[in-house]
């Protein structure tokens, strides 16, 4: 009989990884498996859970041990945290994993947007050459973050590195190193107003669902553009599709949707102001390495009981 505690790894961690693991923490029994089947097979005596968008009411009801989950996405929205509440269930997340990769492309973005690269791309599948298209900077322009956690910090020192003027939006207003000002949510109106480019991080909550919306975007400069990178239920997407369409704001870069794949008859396809990614701003190839210094941290926390853990989601919050 196996007496040695559980974690469960329930992704594709690379070997390497594991490996080091288990020998640095012999008195844990670790089990990788992403097979359904065998993962609630293993549930029923998992004392840690290490995952990855994998974290249902039904897994839980069939982990009656456990007692922390290591979630290595920052978001945790997909997880029933009124029942991780209820049972006490410690909840570590990846924080900080995206703030290098996810800063470098909203600076790409901006970059995009100023020299109008979505003409010019377009331009070029037609075979169009024109010169006339206008040529910006981003240097002096102003930069709104909604949400200054790790990544909006790292977009705000990468941006001002540049010479943009940053202002932002965090729930606890508090003085922030590369940020000229910070507006707590109820003045969130005066950033989208302020701003030249617009960055969304919020997290996806019951409070921040669709919390951005035609209000918002009515404030906003008729040639400053919207960046979503955030969670994509956090945007009233009707009314950003009627703003671009309307010409209220100068264009869109997005990430995420409220609807994700984005559905095929999603008039967002077809607007010429729009650059649309797959929901890829987040993936690198350091993610693998930057989620095991996290883990790593917290298990040697977890089971010698000394330090303090990382990345503690406030499960009030929901972040």
């Amino acid at each position: 009989m196996n007496d040695m505690r559980k974690v469960l790894i329930n992704f594709d961690f690379p070997e390497k990884y594991v490996q080091v693991l288990k020998e640095k923490y012999d008195e844990l029994d670790f089990v990788v498996s992403t097979d359904k089947k065998e993962i609630f097979e293993h549930l029923k005596d998992v004392e840690i859970l290490l995952t990855f968008f994998k974290c249902s009411r039904d897994m839980l009801d069939a982990a009656p041990v456990l007692k922390w989950i290591q979630a290595i996405s920052a978001g945790v929205d997909y997880m029933p945290l009124d029942e991780v509440a209820r049972r006490h269930i410690i909840l570590t997340n990846g924080r900080g994993i995206h703030s290098i990769h996810m800063s470098e492309f909203a600076i790409a973005s901006m970059i995009n947007m100023a020299r109008n690269c979505h003409i010019m791309f377009r331009n070029q599948m037609r075979k169009k050459w024109d010169r006339s298209v206008p040529q910006g900077q981003i240097n002096g322009s102003v930069l709104g973050i909604i949400g200054l956690g790790d990544i909006g910090k790292e977009i705000a020192r990468k941006a001002s590195f540049l010479g943009m003027h940053v202002i932002g939006v965090k729930r606890t207003p508090e003085p922030t190193e590369f940020v000229e000002k910070v507006y707590g949510s109820r003045d969130m109106g005066e950033v989208f107003e302020k701003s030249d480019y617009i960055i969304n991080l919020l997290p996806y909550t019951a409070a921040t669902e669709r919390i951005i919306d035609r209000n918002y975007f009515d404030l906003m400069k008729e040639s400053a553009c919207f960046i979503n990178i955030g969670r994509g239920k956090t945007v009233n997407e009707a009314d950003l599709i009627e703003t671009l369409r309307n010409g209220r704001i100068r264009a869109l870069v997005s990430d995420v949707y409220f609807e994700e794949p984005l559905p095929e008859d999603s008039p967002l396809w077809d607007l010429e102001n729009a650059i649309l990614t797959p929901h890829i701003c987040g993936i690198s190839p350091r993610y693998m390495e930057r989620a095991m210094a996290i883990i790593d941290h917290n298990l040697k926390v977890y089971v010698h009981n000394e330090g303090t853990m990382i990345n503690l989601v406030d499960l009030g919050a929901g972040y």
